[in-house]
């Protein structure tokens, strides 16, 4: 029997799911959009905070804080849910389009928020996907640093993080 999860009232969690049998599904732009499309979705569904993500060929990392009452394995079953549908719509295929359940951890206090953060923005320079944070179109990093708005949302600590490296207005 699997273990009930606990969920820590206004906690912010690191969350990844990965891909049935590690496939690429997110190598190609349209896995990836598919995916974006679904994130924006669920946040206009359910009450929460994404203060950095990241798509990568096989798997998904989310840095996120359910609003007040939310219900992490409601978003992430509708997040998963919903994108293997679209998936599978897409292709004509009736594969499951995720592997396990998502593992998600808390977060403890700020100094785990920014290793998390930095986690997530190496992911795509470690697997070889990009030279540099931020350069990886689909992550929080390549948002914040672009001023896309919607998807990711800006904290104190995220402003911390990025202020230095965000180009001076004229630049």
């Amino acid at each position: 029997m699997r273990k009930k999860r606990e969920f820590i009232e206004g906690a912010a969690y690191h969350v990844t799911s990965r891909t049935n049998d590690k496939k690429r599904v997110f190598e190609c732009n349209v896995g990836r959009k598919t995916m974006l499309l679904v994130l924006e979705g669920a946040k206009e569904k359910f009450a929460f905070t994404l203060t950095n993500f990241c798509i990568m060929p096989t798997h998904i990392h989310l840095l996120i804080i359910p609003g007040e009452g939310g219900n992490l394995s409601r978003i992430m079953q509708w997040i998963k849910t919903h994108s293997a549908k679209r998936w599978n719509r897409i292709h004509g295929s009736t594969d499951h389009l995720w592997g396990e359940r998502y593992f998600a951890r808390s977060i403890k206090d700020p100094r785990e928020y920014s290793y998390v953060m930095e986690y997530i923005d190496q992911n795509p320079v470690k697997a070889g996907l990009v030279q540099e944070v931020g350069e990886w179109k689909t992550c929080g990093a390549y948002h914040i640093r672009h001023g896309l708005s919607g998807l990711v949302d800006y904290t104190g600590l995220t402003r911390l993080r990025y202020v230095k490296q965000l180009p001076a207005p004229g630049d």
